[in-house]
């Protein structure tokens, strides 16, 4: 075996594409939470499971498993600076100018993103310096938003490190 860093690993993984999530809550306290997700998959149809997997050194780590729940938000081509600001590239994580509806569990959903699934937390499993959350989907939904062209808007993908858009 030849041996490899964390950064070969991380640089030889961003030539896998992902779609872009947020991935919300609600705290205890009644606040809403969010974080920046590229590690999501559907695991099962029946029942309708699905993983994120989040670094136990987030914020989120410690809100999720108080919460029992999350809701995974389906990031389009125009949704990047929401991306950014729960990536922790902004400062404002405030979820005040986002046009939300409320989900099953009472997680926040973005009115305006191309899916969501909305999910209680059936299991945890350790992975490394990540924790895999496994969600039962207990709600969802899909959209079909349209630029102003009339074309439909392509999901946000990640892609060695950086944004990138597919277009017909």
């Amino acid at each position: 075996m030849i041996p490899f860093t964390p950064q070969d690993f991380r640089t030889t993984m961003s030539h896998f594409a992902s779609g872009v999530t947020v991935v919300t809550t609600l705290a205890k306290d009644g606040t809403y939470h969010g974080i920046t997700v590229s590690s999501f998959t559907s695991v099962s149809l029946n029942p309708p499971l699905v993983l994120i997997c989040i670094d136990k050194n987030a914020a989120a780590h410690q809100i999720l498993p108080a919460s029992g729940f999350f809701c995974v938000n389906f990031l389009h081509e125009d949704q990047v600076n929401l991306s950014n600001r729960f990536a922790g590239r902004d400062p404002q994580r405030s979820f005040d100018d986002i046009p939300l509806i409320t989900s099953a569990t009472g997680a926040p959903v973005f009115a305006e993103g191309l899916g969501f699934v909305d999910c209680r937390i059936s299991n945890t499993y350790d992975g490394g310096d990540h924790t895999i959350f496994l969600g039962e989907v207990i709600q969802l939904g899909a959209a079909d938003p349209v630029l102003e062209t009339g074309e439909p808007r392509s999901p946000l993908i990640y892609y060695k490190s950086n944004y990138r858009f597919l277009k017909p």
